[in-house]
């Protein structure tokens, strides 16, 4: 890779940058994890024989060029708390008189003390892999092959949803999700553990919270049994801070919610622009109120379909996931395991067309999933497209 090529003579200014934010990512980590930690140097380094260094003569962290420029930055994250696990080992030590190897049960314990996944506690990180942890995990089959009989009938279900007949593709929707809600039940009898649960990072490419991406949010928490939280992210090509969202939940619900969020930005837009074509005029402020409208009239309509999975003793206005997310301490020890110190925000007001935010309302009460889920052990391809929602 021609570094000097690709930045054209501002590879300085750049390498400063990264320099900058893998120091405060690694002040954060830290932070986070109640951890003082003694001083280290952050460097750069050339080449891909390995992605990062902890040097404990000099107290150094080394992390690749190619890293940084060829990966996701959660991966770049996930290689830096890999290089603080060596450093928290080499800085509090193991069990006194024991020899282990580099990356034996005092490093994992670092590691997991660090909130890693798995995937970033090997001796050796395969990058061209899935992280998370290529899923059945071989240590837990049964439980993992009955995950992923269900996920596969899902899958055939939510096809079955694209039907041009409404009703055929509604009645496909709800059998989905009474499919997945009976699953998550029958999960939540066996008390699963921290160990359970993964998280996975969507990319949002855009600096910027929007009313959009909190609502997409909140339905994926409210209705497909994940927790959602929105982290930092940023992109190394263009030194700006992006934004990023993680979802927390066991293999199959983060991969199914992950689907979906794909599912609703690709969706929203065409049917926007579909709406748009026959009624012009109203600019950035219509095409919110439509998307808004959209994601409202789906919400809604989940909410609905909920309503056939409520017993008696679950009553109650809230979404059928919420509820059994709120029954599921592995998830919320995973989710406070992962981000012990959260905050929450609020979204500002926003300018309203209520002829789009009702036309939007109208096409998410229609709205079935009418494309297959992608294969389940590959992302699905390319990104959101977020303008200014």
């Amino acid at each position: 890779m021609n570094l000097k090529g690709e930045f054209k003579g501002e590879l300085g200014r750049f390498k400063k940058a990264w320099l900058r934010r893998l120091q405060q990512a690694h002040r954060d980590l830290l932070w986070r994890r109640g951890i003082k930690g003694q001083s280290v140097s952050l460097e750069l380094m050339r080449g891909t024989s390995a992605w990062g260094r902890w040097l404990a003569p000099g107290r150094r962290i080394q992390i690749s060029e190619e890293l940084i420029l060829t990966q996701p930055w959660s991966a770049v994250l996930g290689i830096l708390g890999h290089e603080t696990a060596h450093q928290l080992v080499s800085d509090l030590g193991g069990p006194a008189g024991r020899k282990e190897s580099p990356h034996g049960p005092s490093f994992r314990q670092m590691g997991f003390r660090l909130g890693l996944d798995p995937f970033y506690l090997e001796a050796s990180v395969d990058l061209s892999q899935e992280c998370p942890r290529p899923w059945p995990d071989p240590d837990r089959p049964p439980a993992r092959d009955e995950s992923l009989r269900v996920l596969e009938k899902v899958k055939k279900l939510l096809a079955l949803s694209g039907s041009p007949v409404q009703a055929e593709a509604q009645a496909a929707m709800n059998a989905a999700a009474r499919l997945m809600a009976r699953h998550n039940l029958e999960v939540l009898e066996r008390a699963p553990e921290v160990t359970d649960y993964e998280y996975r990072t969507i990319e949002l490419k855009t600096a910027r919270l929007s009313t959009r991406l909190a609502l997409t949010a909140h339905i994926l928490s409210r209705h497909f049994f994940v927790e959602t939280i929105f982290v930092p992210g940023y992109n190394p090509r263009t030194d700006v801070e992006e934004k990023c969202l993680e979802l927390m939940g066991r293999p199959e619900n983060t991969r199914l919610a992950e689907h979906v969020f794909h599912f609703l930005m690709e969706r929203s837009e065409s049917l926007w622009r579909d709406y748009h074509r026959g009624h012009r005029g109203g600019g950035l402020t219509a095409r919110n109120s439509f998307i808004i409208g959209l994601l409202e009239g789906f919400n809604a309509k989940l909410d609905q379909a909920a309503a056939e999975e409520r017993s008696a003793r679950t009553g109650g206005p809230a979404g059928f996931s919420a509820l059994v997310l709120a029954r599921d301490q592995g998830l919320a020890d995973y989710v406070r395991h992962r981000h012990p110190r959260l905050s929450s925000v609020r979204g500002g007001r926003r300018r309203y067309c209520a002829e789009s935010d009702q036309a939007g309302q109208e096409a998410g009460r229609a709205l079935n999933f009418n494309r297959p889920l992608a294969d389940w052990r590959k992302q699905p391809p390319g990104g959101p497209s977020l303008l200014s929602s």
